[in-house]
């Protein structure tokens, strides 16, 4: 790293240190020292697995009504002990299990390490309820990622790595590995036929924008690669908490049908300040990439001929030999990571806070392609009175993502790929044999004519506040209020600053030079969120057994989105990149997009002995985007939880510590867009001229579903197990047709027809095979397999095209591919060519291919998911965690296959046929881009995700260097893969644009994702 940037990196962490110190200072009461002396004792208590500290545990003394609570560093303190000797301590915490040692009055350095349970059911949750609730009350899966010890311990550095992999049911699909570029994440698969199948998110109760394709569109066919995901740090999440369906999500009404994540940030503890310091340092790099491409074919000119031909090859290789001869440079290069995160937590009683800060800076394996972010937050509790809570929220971040261009877009990975003989021989346009061509065998130019001639970022900024106003007036009710806010302005923006001299080198950038100049363009994203969301329980007791739970309860969200885009053209000189300074300007677009929800519900919940949960609610929504003629849509839910393994009377087995059984049915559903159902007109040189017919009888997609599952934890909580099955429909699924001539409306009108049938199994299993004073070893299994089936398209076709080769058809999954496909060809030695192509007639027989029918070739989406986690504890201070995902049942096409045989003609199939054995495979290879069959491939993977090795310093090291607790972490992230993809990466596709989003993903020259080596110090002071 350059002595500037280390300068940089190191002003910035002293003034986040600075600001941290003020905020922690105008916050924190006036603690006295813990001084230690006799009638008291005091230590820490730790998680057994990993040594890392735990708070809010509750520490007592038995047979004396003496108690305390940790704070955020583990650290307790009893005091008011009298007499002498020894005493018993019991530890209780929330998914721990209950622990009780001895310690002596007077102990100053108590450790005492609790065991995680393996299953747990009276942990608290959030999402999905009408308010906090025990996870045994609810009747549907709601699946927890614990954050806060992941990221300490694991290499991630987004909020989607964190998701990958650890909630089952939860698809997460890369893009691209490029820094900052995001994935496309699914809960259950892609159930609408024609809307998002994005789940909604929240934070700490408020609803944030959930777009998934955010920036300027670095890659080809208007896909942008960036996913508003990621703004919220992954240092400053405590957990996250996912419902998967209809039958969890009806308390959120209208746009939950895809699922509900919430992302729950870290808060504070009373007790004195606890300051933490993390700092990383890594680097990442294209693993294996002088063979992970396909060499490519093409003739040059024979020497000494006038006329023959000779076919050569071009590697990588050597395309990375003549960039250095020329640039002294590699095609790909290693990329840094640097990341300091500081926080400082604590407070009272009545008062407590969190405040957390840092700055990221990360490099790809470009060298354009980079990350510069820095992000604060400040969560602050407080309880003026024994029957209020006021608790806040507050998270900002800022920074600019550098993108290259890529997937179609052109770059390095377009240049390498689709590079051709041709290219490094000659001049430009002049056949000869000597090496002298300026693109030195790249398509279009080198990468470093990419980078000068372009410039493509975007800088966004983002605020996200919530205020939680909480009261119990009484006994029996309780009620709460939160408003929030999420504010976020992009500015994306695309250059092409004049260069006359790469103008006039390479044609593909001819733009950048006379008589264009160079060109500017530039699109704002303004997108306002406004919740509000009010609860109101009463809670009686009937009888001795019976309790009665009555909630009440309404949102409103709001949502405003303003877009903007100019841009200009022809620069008078160099250096020049501004609009206003460009020749020629052009405003192409202003929008302002808004849309409103107002929904209502009330739920009753009878509690029998605090193990039998039976709870009923119905919720009404209207949404903006309704039809005119569309009352407002009403959603039920029904849900059990009984605890079995609480109930005397039946005969459980004794191996079961905790044992549930659980059911829910529910409904909920999304909306259409803000303008499909009214008319609309577009204003052009002064007229207004139709645009879109609407429908005023247009409303939500509607979804329901039931739930089954069962908890179990075994063995003295040695093994825990969670099972959920779920079945269900979308039905008023939005369709298209063609609008009716007659009311003067061109293009297509959307309407309520389609119905979509799901159904799926999920599971968790968790197991401690080992717990020994100085071994452990935790076991974790979690995946998913999931059915999809068109059960109706409207009753008038049974076929809807998306494209030339992905379709809904009734009778298969939503969005599958549908193509010919060639099953025999015949071969003429002479002329090289197949003749006589025969396809799949659909019915098992053949047909001449001009004459063809599409047919099923696969599912676009995933089915299946999983991931395998184990981790080692040895001598209580080194922990090694190891972690696997997989995800399989469907195909994605070979772009990179495409391109090169039937675009560019590249591939050695067409310069030696002969070869070829397969010859209906060589048929669909000479025919240019007429077929995609043999491009579409079962894209199924298992990746060596994670490996990581934490060894945590002994305390009186720790103490030397001022620290309370101090760790070091080495960990590498992408070691492995397993697939018979024949692509260059299965995890790389379009983000979104007409070959990305719900279906059909391609992978065409994306950067395949990168190996990284991560080191991390933690300090606890």
């Amino acid at each position: 790293m350059p002595h500037s940037a280390v300068r940089d990196v190191a002003a910035r962490a002293r003034a986040l240190m600075a600001a941290l110190g003020l905020a922690a200072m105008s916050l924190a009461p006036c603690d006295a020292v813990m001084a230690q002396a006799a009638g008291s004792i005091a230590g820490t208590i730790v998680n057994e697995k990993n040594g890392s500290p735990i708070g809010d545990a509750q520490v007592s003394v038995e047979g004396r009504n003496i108690g305390t609570t940790s704070d955020a560093a583990g650290r307790f303190r009893l005091a008011g002990l009298t007499g002498s000797g020894s005493v018993q301590l019991t530890v209780r915490r929330i998914g721990f299990q209950p622990k009780t040692i001895g310690a002596t009055i007077g102990d100053s350095d108590v450790r005492i390490a609790i065991a995680e349970r393996a299953m747990e059911l009276t942990s608290m949750v959030v999402t999905g309820t009408a308010g906090v609730a025990e996870k045994r009350a609810i009747g549907n899966a709601v699946s927890t990622v614990n954050a806060a010890e992941i990221v300490a311990t694991q290499p991630v550095s987004s909020l989607q790595e964190l998701l990958n992999g650890r909630a089952s049911g939860v698809s997460v699909v890369a893009s691209s590995g490029q820094v900052g570029t995001g994935s496309r994440i699914r809960v259950r698969g892609a159930s609408s036929l024609s809307l998002s199948n994005d789940p909604l998110i929240y934070v700490d109760g408020v609803r944030v924008d959930n777009t998934q394709a955010s920036g300027p569109a670095n890659q080809g066919f208007g896909s942008a690669s960036i996913s508003r995901w990621n703004d919220f740090n992954p240092d400053d999440i405590e957990s996250l908490e996912v419902i998967k369906g209809p039958a969890a999500a009806t308390l959120y009404g209208t746009e939950a049908s895809n699922g509900v994540i919430q992302i729950i940030t870290k808060k504070g503890a009373a007790g004195r300040p606890v300051w933490n310091v993390t700092a990383r340092g890594g680097s990442s790099w294209v693993p294996d990439v002088l063979t992970r491409f396909e060499d490519n074919y093409g003739t040059v000119p024979r020497a000494g001929s006038a006329t023959a031909l000779d076919t050569v090859s071009i590697s990588t290789r050597q395309l990375n030999d003549s960039l250095q001869r020329k640039f002294g440079n590699d095609i790909f290069t290693n990329g840094t990571l640097q990341d300091i995160q500081m926080s400082v937590s604590g407070g009272s009683n009545v008062v407590r806070y969190y405040v957390g800060g840092g700055y990221e800076e990360n490099q790809g394996a470009e060298r354009v392609n980079r990350l510069r972010r820095t992000n604060l937050r400040v969560n602050l509790q407080a309880n003026p009175s024994p029957t209020v809570d006021l608790q806040t929220s507050l998270g900002y971040t800022t920074g600019r993502t550098y993108l290259p261009y890529e997937s179609g877009g052109g770059g390095a990975v377009w240049g390498t790929v689709f590079s051709s003989p041709s290219f490094l021989y000659g001049g430009v346009n002049v056949p000869s044999r000597n090496p002298d061509n300026p693109q030195l065998g790249f398509r279009s130019g080198p990468p470093n004519a990419y980078y000068e001639a372009y410039d493509v970022f975007q800088d966004a900024d983002r605020f996200t506040g919530s205020f939680q106003f909480t009261n119990r007036p009484t006994s029996w009710l309780n009620h709460r209020l939160i408003v929030g806010l999420d504010r976020l302005a992009e500015n994306n923006e695309d250059r092409t600053p004049r260069n006359d001299i790469i103008g006039a080198t390479y044609a593909s950038f001819a733009g950048s030079g006379l008589p264009t100049a160079g060109s500017i363009s530039t699109s704002t994203r303004d997108v306002t969120l406004t919740s509000y969301d009010y609860v109101a329980n009463a809670d009686f007791q009937l009888s001795g057994a019976v309790k009665s739970v009555t909630s009440a309860g309404g949102q409103i969200y709001l949502r405003q989105s303003r877009l903007r885009s100019i841009s200009g053209s022809t620069f008078p000189a160099v250096g020049l990149t501004s609009i206003a300074s460009a020749s020629i300007r052009n405003v192409s677009g202003d929008e302002l997009v808004q849309n409103n929800t107002v929904g209502a519900f009330i739920q009753q919940q009878f509690v029998w002995n605090d193990r039998l949960f039976l709870t009923g609610a119905i919720r009404t929504d209207d949404n903006s985007a309704f039809g005119t003629n569309f009352d407002a849509v009403t959603y039920p839910k029904l849900s059990a939880s009984w605890v079995l393994s609480e109930e005397p009377s039946l005969p459980i087995p004794a191996f079961f510590n905790q044992l549930r059984v659980r059911s829910a049915y529910g409904a909920s559903g999304l909306q259409p867009g803000a303008f499909d159902a009214i008319r609309t007109y577009t204003a052009s040189g002064g007229f207004l001229t139709p645009s879109s017919a609407g429908n005023p009888d247009l409303g939500p997609e509607r979804s329901t579903e039931l739930e089954l599952g069962l908890d179990a934890g075994m063995w003295n909580d040695r093994l825990g197990l969670e099972l959920t099955y779920f079945a269900g429909s979308t039905k008023d699924a939005i369709l298209s047709r063609q609008a009716p001539p007659s009311n003067g409306f061109p293009g297509l009108q959307l309407f309520n027809a389609g119905q979509v049938d799901r159904s799926g199994l999920e599971w968790l299993l968790r197991g401690t095979p080992i717990r020994r004073d100085n071994l452990s070893l935790e076991l974790t299994l979690s995946g998913s397999v999931n059915s999809y089936n068109i059960a109706s398209l409207g009753g008038t076709t049974d076929f809807v095209s998306l494209s030339s080769n992905v379709a809904h058809k009734v009778g298969y999954a939503p969005g599958a591919w549908w193509d010919r496909r060639i099953v025999s060809a015949d071969y003429d030695a002479t002329t090289k060519r197949a003749t006589n192509l025969l396809c799949d007639n659909g019915n098992g027989g053949t047909v001449g291919c001009a004459t063809a029918p599409r047919v099923f070739l696969g599912n676009s989406v995933p089915t299946q998911e999983g991931s395998f986690s184990a981790g080692l504890t040895l001598f209580r201070n080194l922990r090694v965690n190891a972690f696997v995902d997989w995800r399989g049942g469907y195909k994605k096409l070979d772009g990179n296959y495409r391109v090169r045989c039937g675009a560019f003609v590249l591939c050695r199939e067409l310069y030696y046929p002969d070869d070829v054995q397969d010859k209906a495979l060589l048929g669909a290879v000479q025919a240019g881009t007429a077929y995609t069959h043999h491009l579409i491939s079962d894209a199924s993977f298992a990746r060596f995700r994670e490996l990581a090795a934490t060894y945590t310093l002994p305390p009186s090291f720790a103490k030397r260097l001022g620290a309370s607790r101090a760790s070091v972490t080495v960990a590498g992230r992408n070691l492995g893969l397993w697939t018979n993809f024949p692509g260059i990466e299965p995890e790389a596709s379009f983000n979104g644009g007409t070959r990305g989003g719900a279906f059909g993903q391609w992978e065409q020259s994306v950067l395949p994702q990168l190996r990284q080596f991560v080191t991390t110090v933690n300090f606890n002071f």
